[in-house]
């Protein structure tokens, strides 16, 4: 035999053993990353690929990684509610509810509905059947999520990102039967809109989002009204600016201000507010080009722009923060608005390299805990509520940069002198929170859910918190199930339970608060027994003198805007006591007062409580 051909032959041999090792190397590799990816996925870390390169989704920024018990759906009845033993210390959760819609905005609707929107973004059959059912969704873009959890949970340039609507009956449970999901019947993309809701019947929809991957008209100046009772929307007059991110006051004279926001698609900051009169919505929106400012409203790096705190003060003007700066419109000379002042910067709150205590994350409160005195409650990510007339409170917020972390700060920023505002720093938050939700609840305490402690999707924060800003005093609560971050919604609802939702899932958690639970003779933990509203007008005159029919002991009287919230803030959340008058065991007597810029025309959320802080179902009135 040639001695070429036996070398040829050798050769051959060698390179097929070659080839069959790389052979077997690849398909034991394959087979060990898909081995590596389940080991990775029962550990929570989802493995998936975008744009061509790999990446590992970690679901204990999504999921509570601790273990989680005595989880049960809303019975239709709170009586048929099983309660957990400390529920009357640190209140209790729901399991995770499907949701038609990731609620990136809520709204609670005056005839006691909850209208959640913002991205839908999944391909739609065209029968438009319920799909919350579904555990497996595909995305426009083809992709699949599984809406319990995992990657993908949203995408802001989605095709129906807000377009779909949904309202949900609290009353009728969590079913199928207590949602109702339709379409616009108008092409407004409303995903990132401001929303206020204007009196007993309509919502107003401001603005809102472009999105460029399709061809749908441009709509961010346009504006729409939401008609509560006949369920229909319509187109109103367009707004003068693009407004993504932008936010509304409502004086007391019916006129409507809308500042800050941004055209998506230019990135040109609407640095000139406009105003409506409400009583003359056909007459359109006025450019105040006396109010323009690119101090305030114009600060790209800052964040200026984006969703400014504004609400109104006693005296008739507007008051607001944008980024770190208070301000002021001036209502009665020409609408100027002025600087007033500063929220001060941490200089030294840049973050460090920070090591994990545990790994696997699971004690994820020590994580927490090593970064809570970093940051400065700033920027467009703190939540901010008004407390009694003309007092806000800011908690928490992020300086501007990654290299920054969220702050557990607190201030109290009294404008009672709405050209010279007092900045006071109260006591802290247990947790640093960015992108969180405050909450008014019916004794006046704040409840703080969700947020993070450090960049956009890791340390979650899964334990909310009950803030006294009486006191200043903060009481950990029971641990939610999902994170709620960026895009979560967080809304009282009039039985007195807290619905949140949103944070890019789509789910929702109810919260039961601890004033709904007592400890009974036997040291057992059971409902408590609440005051009852057993008949009040539906409409309130400011100055007027108003009998409610009660039932149990009064030692308070509540009422709280049912507005809005979409990005950490409520769309003016505000507070009042109310003085009352007890005229018999069954009957009380209150007052409102007869300042309009205290208590604008609108819908409100009345409670009594008794001398425990147990408080009533709430009853929504409209005031005027």
């Amino acid at each position: 035999m040639n001695k070429k051909f036996i070398k040829f032959i050798k050769i051959f041999t060698k390179i097929g053993f070659l080839a069959s090792i790389f052979v077997i190397f690849i398909n034991s590799s394959i087979d060990l990353y898909s081995k590596r990816n389940k080991i990775l996925g029962k550990l929570g870390i989802d493995h998936y690929v975008r744009d061509g390169e790999h990446h590992h989704n970690e679901k204990r920024f999504l999921i509570n990684p601790l273990k989680q018990s005595e989880r049960q759906i809303p019975p239709l009845d709170i009586k048929d509610l099983k309660i957990n033993n400390n529920s009357d210390v640190v209140g209790q959760w729901s399991a995770p509810i499907d949701w038609n819609v990731t609620a990136i905005h809520s709204i609670l609707l005056p005839d006691q509905t909850v209208m959640t929107f913002g991205t839908f973004g999944i391909d739609k059959k065209e029968n438009d059947k319920d799909i919350r059912s579904n555990k497996k969704i595909t995305i426009t873009d083809g992709r699949e999520f599984d809406r319990d959890g995992g990657s993908h949970q949203w995408r802001g340039h989605d095709v129906n990102s807000g377009i779909d609507f949904d309202i949900w009956d609290p009353k009728k449970g969590v079913g199928d039967n207590s949602h109702i999901l339709f379409k616009q019947p108008v092409v407004m993309d409303a995903f990132c809109s401001v929303v206020r809701v204007l009196d007993n019947n309509r919502v107003f929809i401001l603005g809102g989002n472009k999105n460029q991957d399709t061809n749908l008209p441009d709509t961010q100046n346009q504006t729409m009204i939401y008609d509560v009772l006949n369920k229909k929307f319509s187109l109103s007059k367009n707004l003068n600016f693009k407004r993504w991110y932008a936010s509304v006051v409502k004086t007391g004279d019916e006129k409507m201000f809308i500042f800050g926001g941004e055209d998506v698609v230019t990135a040109k900051l609407s640095t000139t507010p406009e105003m409506i009169d409400l009583k003359n919505i056909d007459q359109g929106w006025q450019v105040l080009e006396q109010a323009e400012s690119n101090d305030l409203f114009g600060g790209k790096d800052a964040d200026e722009w984006n969703y400014p705190r504004t609400f109104l003060a006693s005296d008739g003007n507007i008051i607001g923060i944008s980024y770190n700066k208070t301000w002021v419109m001036d209502v009665k000379n020409n609408y100027r608005v002025l600087k007033t002042g500063e929220i001060p910067l941490v200089k030294s709150g840049i973050a460090k390299t920070l090591e994990h205590s545990n790994p696997n994350f699971g004690d994820h409160k020590k994580d927490h805990l090593k970064l809570l005195t970093i940051g400065s409650a700033v920027g467009s990510t703190n939540s901010v509520v008004m407390i009694e007339k003309d007092k806000i409170l800011v908690f928490g917020g992020r300086q501007q940069g990654e290299e920054y972390s969220p702050s557990n700060k607190v201030f109290l920023i009294d404008f009672s002198n709405s050209f010279n505002p007092e900045i006071k720093e109260l006591k802290t938050m247990n947790f640093a929170r960015s992108n969180g939700n405050a909450t008014i609840m019916p004794d006046g305490n704040i409840f703080l859910n969700g947020g993070h402690s450090y960049s956009d999707l890791e340390f979650s924060v899964f334990t909310p918190e009950i803030y006294n800003p009486y006191t200043q005093t903060t009481k950990e609560m029971s641990d939610a199930y999902f994170r709620r971050n960026y895009h979560a919604t967080s809304l009282l609802l009039p039985d007195g339970r807290i619905l949140t939702a949103g944070g890019d899932v789509w789910n929702a958690e109810i919260f039961y608060p601890p004033y709904l639970f007592t400890k009974d003779i036997n040291n057992k933990t059971v409902l408590a027994k609440r005051p009852q509203i057993i008949n009040v007008k539906k409409n309130i005159k400011r100055g007027e003198k108003v009998g409610i029919k009660v039932n149990g002991e009064i030692s308070k009287v509540s009422v709280i805007s049912t507005g809005s919230t979409t990005h950490a803030q409520g769309s003016e959340s505000k507070f009042r006591n109310i003085n009352f008058n007890k005229i018999s065991n069954n009957k009380i007597e209150i007052q409102l007062d007869n300042n309009s810029n205290n208590l604008q025309d609108g819908t409100y959320l009345l409670f009594v409580l008794n001398s425990k802080g147990t408080p009533s179902e709430g009853k929504i009135v409209f005031v005027n």
